[in-house]
C-alpha cells in the first residue's frame, strides 16, 4: 500500500476517533468504507457505521426464511454474523467501530467472548484495543481444571461480548457465570441487537448494555444527519 493511501486512512481513523492496529488491512478497510471524504468529514464515525450496516446486507449475511433462534424464538430473518469473518476488511471495520464504543465506556478490562459467535469478535477486539481476552464455554469443562470461563482470573474487570443477541440470554448467562467465578462484569456489548429484550435482561443485573447496530438499522439503513 502506498504511503499516501496509508496516511489518508490514518487521517480517517483519527477524525472518526477509531482505534486501529496500524495494519495494512485496517487502512484498506477504512479507505474502502470512506469513498466519499466529505461524508466522513461531515458525519465521521456514523458514516462508516452506516457503510457497515449496508454491507452486512450486501454480503449476504441477512437471510430470509423460517428460522429458530438460539433464544428459541421463531423469525423470518436470520443474521448469519459468523459469516462476517469471511470478509476480513468488513470484520476489521466492525472491530474498529465496536472498540471505539467499548473504549468510550471502559478504561481497561478483559474482553470475554460468548461461545461461539462472540469468540472471534473478542479476538478482534483484543488485538485492536490491546486488552487481554478470554471466553465462556457453553457448559463446564469435564476434565482438567473443569472451568466454565477461560482467560479470566477472580477480581478482574470484564467486558462480555457477543456477535448477535436477541433476548440477551447468552450474555446474561455469561455475566452470571463470571460473577460466580469471582470476576467483575462491567459492560456487555453486542455487534448486533435484535431488540427483543436484551437491554432489560442484562441491565436488571446491574450491567450496562451497548450495541453497535440494531437489526432495524441493518434492514432499513442507518441515516447520519
Amino acid at each position: 500500500m502506498r504511503l499516501k493511501n496509508y496516511m489518508e486512512a490514518f487521517t480517517i481513523a483519527s477524525f472518526a476517533e477509531l482505534p486501529w492496529t496500524g495494519s495494512t488491512l485496517d487502512a484498506e478497510a477504512l479507505l474502502e468504507a470512506a469513498q466519499d471524504p466529505m461524508a466522513v468529514l461531515n458525519f465521521g464515525r456514523c458514516y462508516i457505521k452506516s457503510y457497515l450496516a449496508r454491507r452486512i446486507q450486501e454480503c449476504g449475511l441477512v437471510k430470509r426464511g423460517t428460522f429458530i433462534l438460539s433464544s428459541g424464538k421463531r423469525s423470518d430473518v436470520y443474521v448469519d454474523m459468523r459469516k462476517l469473518w469471511s470478509f476480513p476488511k468488513l470484520a476489521r471495520l466492525a472491530a474498529l467501530l465496536m472498540s471505539a464504543l467499548i473504549r468510550s465506556k471502559v478504561e481497561y478490562a478483559t474482553i470475554v467472548g460468548v461461545a461461539t459467535g462472540g469468540i472471534p469478535l473478542a479476538a478482534h477486539l483484543s488485538v485492536t484495543l490491546g486488552w487481554p481476552m478470554g471466553y465462556a464455554r457453553p457448559k463446564r469443562k469435564e476434565h482438567g481444571q473443569m472451568r466454565l470461563v477461560e482467560g479470566v482470573e477472580p477480581g478482574q474487570k470484564v467486558v462480555v461480548v457477543d456477535d448477535v443477541t436477541t433476548t440477551g440470554g447468552s450474555l446474561a448467562k455469561t455475566i452470571d457465570a463470571l460473577r460466580d467465578f469471582g470476576a467483575e462484569p462491567v459492560l456487555a456489548a453486542a455487534l448486533l441487537d435484535r431488540e427483543e429484550g436484551s437491554v432489560e435482561e442484562i441491565e436488571k443485573r446491574g450491567v450496562e448494555f451497548i450495541r453497535l447496530l440494531t437489526l432495524n438499522q441493518v434492514l432499513r439503513g442507518l441515516r447520519c444527519e
